[in-house]
């Protein structure tokens, strides 16, 4: 099968930008608003004010068109009319459940003297719904209770009346839909086919070219330059990644089959296919991934395709540093230049976050610089990561076919049961310092003493959990806001517009760096399996292995649910359940890449490839020009011209990367 070129993979960009610009006029009449969603509290303020105005118009019912002002519906919102029959009046709460143990907040009071206004509600998530009857004693009757998704864009009516299915059910609250809500998801299925019509588009005319050869035609077809050479492809351009172990490790390769690893010493496209994925992901949903919640971070617990793409990015940064320490070896270079490389390197990543990402948008001021970030956890991470493996790694093999002679001929000593394991044991060291290192992170998380809050607390404080209002994240939260203090911390974390939680918070702070270098640490054990073995098989296998091992302790943490683990899912923690399941999924992805890309070579990994390799170039640059044209513009308040924006900026970014590419520019740490 024909290696997709550089070129080619350019222009078909190139026609998909243009051709996803030019259908954003059609996909707006899908009228699906794509803005961020209103808060709860944006939700009550709004109710409250319109309680106050109470203007009086002729009752609705069912199937009466609305004369009243209805209010705006944005994106994730429907409308919802109550409408009663009680002589008496009862008051609406509600609560999301996306606010987990949250109590109910106030919607509004209907009375039946005073005919109730439409207001909003979210549709992102089931809604729980208590209506309530105030005693006026200091007690409530419970009226009705009722979970309800509702769709986007519809607009509901709720009829509250006293004809309760049974004497224990005296009420009744139905809810009807006066209009139909909209799938909001079409715009993600038009922006599919989009990419899979060029894709058949460009097989077809390579096809076509293949066909004719140099006919009359081939001055069009020419256009497409199909017989791009590999050499810029496959090129070694020294970074970290051989391929054959063959001759990373020193063994010889036997003669054989189709499980042989590759003999020729080339660059694995598979990682930087890996590396170039996760950060396009990146780019497209720090653009706003179309305003799909799915794309944004998870609140608290929980994991969304947008929890994914950094520790991803963590995970195969390991495995570089295998590959290129190896490398750099087998070259001569001599550990005190390993670690001047590393201090080097760690410095520049760390002052790029601290002092080009951090001061984005006017936050250049001293008294309230950011100090953790990305980058700077990405720097931590590294240092502690390559540290282990300038003092650890080894230009071979260590060689463990001794003789045995007395004790040293117990089981796990000799040859034979060692071979399997040896890429492990060969690193016992690193390991026993990441186990302390675990270990230091479970000490600190679950005890230490935080002023006013529970030892071992994991939540996000607010709405959740009034007694403790301002624990949000626990001991992680108090450490940074302890060295950091709170000016020099994130303010506006995740969980603050579900939770409004009122103490800052960093997702990228300190004590979660221990355990984003196991992550990385396990990146790196995967490293060590690609030069320690020879066949494919035996590498995929313990990808897998690893991936099945990882996934089902992580599993076991968090008890297979959301909240009520015991070390919950948690990006915003970087919890140890969450490190070990996204180092599963990392396992299986490189598992997939690997197969398809280095070993039956299905696809050349554009242009993923192209991302991976410059990286550092790609991320800085797509955050420094976020909301600059022609990367972001003012887009109509719809998810598909949201969701236009964001494809159309993330293209940019990987049409770059693949011209830089073919201009062999490469930004390098």
């Amino acid at each position: 099968m024909a290696a997709v070129s550089v070129r080619t993979v350019g222009k078909l960009l190139f026609f998909f930008t243009f051709f996803s610009t030019v259908t954003v006029g059609w996909l707006d009449q899908l009228k699906v608003k794509a803005i961020d969603s209103p808060t709860d509290e944006e939700i009550l303020q709004y109710q409250q004010q319109r309680a106050v105005e109470y203007n009086i118009v002729p009752p609705s019912s069912r199937h009466h068109h609305h004369t009243e002002e209805v209010p705006r519906m944005t994106m994730d919102t429907a409308i919802l009319k109550v409408n009663t029959s009680l002589d008496y009046a009862v008051q609406i709460w509600a609560v999301s459940a996306e606010c987990h143990k949250c109590n109910m907040s106030f919607m509004m009071e209907v009375d039946p003297t005073i005919p109730t206004e439409p207001f909003l509600v979210q549709t992102a998530f089931m809604t729980h719904i208590s209506i309530v009857k105030d005693n006026h004693d200091g007690t409530n009757e419970s009226i009705c209770s009722l979970d309800k998704l509702f769709g986007e864009h519809g607009e509901y009516q709720m009829f509250i009346n006293a004809n309760g299915p049974s004497a224990e059910n005296k009420f009744d609250c139905p809810v009807y839909a006066d209009k139909d809500p909209i799938d909001s998801n079409i715009p993600i299925l038009v922006a599919f086919c989009i990419y899979v019509g060029l894709v058949l588009i460009f097989l077809a005319v390579r096809q076509l070219y293949y066909t004719i050869g140099r006919s009359k035609y081939a001055w069009f077809i020419g256009y497409f330059p199909f017989r791009e050479t590999d050499r810029l492809v496959n090129s070694d351009l020294g970074a970290p990644s051989p391929s054959s172990t063959a001759t990373e490790d020193g063994r010889p390769v036997p003669n054989s089959t189709a499980q042989a690893a590759p003999q020729r010493l080339r660059r694995l496209k598979s990682l930087d296919t890996f590396r170039g994925l996760s950060l396009a992901v990146m780019v497209f949903v720090n653009y706003g991934g179309g305003g799909y919640w799915f794309f944004k971070h998870a609140r608290w617990n929980g994991l969304t395709v947008a929890d994914l793409v950094f520790p991803w990015f963590v995970f195969i940064m390991g495995t570089s540093i295998a590959l290129s320490f190896r490398r750099l070896l087998k070259k001569g270079v001599s550990r005190p230049s390993l670690l001047w490389k590393v201090v080097q390197r760690t410095v520049i990543l760390f002052l790029l976050g601290l002092f080009i990402i951090n001061t984005k948008k006017g936050h250049n001021s001293w008294t309230t610089l950011r100090i953790p970030g990305v980058l700077q956890r990405l720097a931590l991470t590294y240092f502690i990561v390559a540290l282990m493996e300038v003092v650890g790694a080894t230009a071979e093999d260590r060689n463990y076919s001794w003789k045995p002679q007395g004790y040293l001929s117990l089981y796990l000593l000799q040859t034979s049961r060692i071979a399997p394991i040896r890429d492990i044991v060969n690193s016992w060291g690193q390991w026993l310092v990441m186990v302390v290192m675990v270990t230091l992170h479970l000490v600190l998380t679950f005890w230490l003493k935080v002023e006013n809050c529970p030892i071992g607390y994991l939540g996000p404080g607010g709405l959740s959990d009034m007694a403790h209002y301002n624990c949000t994240g626990g001991a992680t939260g108090y450490i940074d806001r302890y060295i950091f203090t709170d000016d020099h911390i994130y303010q506006h974390p995740t969980p603050i517009t579900v939770y409004k939680t009122e103490v800052p918070f960093d997702p990228e702070g300190l004590l979660g760096t221990l355990t984003s270098a196991l992550l990385c640490f396990l990146g790196l054990q995967a490293g060590k399996i690609l030069l320690t073995y020879t066949q494919n098989g035996a590498r995929v296998g313990r990808f897998i292995g690893w991936a099945v091992a990882t996934g089902a302790i992580g599993a076991l943490l968090c008890d297979g649910r959301q909240n009520e683990g015991w070390i919950p899912l948690n990006k915003n923690l970087w919890s140890l359940s969450f490190v070990l399941v996204l180092s599963c999924f990392a396992f299986v992805l490189l598992s997939v890449c690997y197969i398809i890309i280095d070993v039956k070579q299905w696809w050349t990994g554009a242009p993923f490839y192209q991302v991976g390799m410059n990286s550092i170039l790609v991320y800085i640059g797509h955050e420094l020009c976020a909301d600059k044209l022609p990367f972001q513009w003012a887009a109509l308040s719809t998810h598909a011209h949201q969701l236009a924006t964001d494809l159309v900026g993330t293209t940019l970014w990987v049409l770059i990367a693949v011209w830089l590419h073919y201009k062999k520019f490469y930004l390098k740490i």
